[in-house]
């Protein structure tokens, strides 16, 4: 039996990081950390996710597209993510 309440994937919420970058920051910000993790797409030392804003929408789907934007947006300009086309 899972330790879970409902049998489904969670969404880790680090509260030390929360309080310094913000928790939507922190939560995208792990659930990019877990996804470069397992990542087989490297280019020059670097390891990459591709993924548009509506793939990170499904897996975080009590935000909007626009909330997702906003908070990689965020992290960019706090230099903890580096997003390409």
């Amino acid at each position: 039996m899972s330790k879970l309440l409902i049998n489904e994937s969670p969404v880790m919420i680090i509260p030390s990081l929360a309080v310094k970058i913000g928790v939507n920051e922190a939560v995208v910000l792990q659930q990019i950390h877990y996804w470069l993790r397992i990542s087989k797409h490297t280019i020059e030392g670097r390891t990459w996710v591709y993924n548009t804003y509506e793939e990170w929408q499904k897996q975080l789907p009590f935000w909007s597209v626009s909330t997702i934007k906003r908070t990689i947006r965020s992290l960019e300009m706090l230099g903890l993510l580096l997003s390409e086309n």
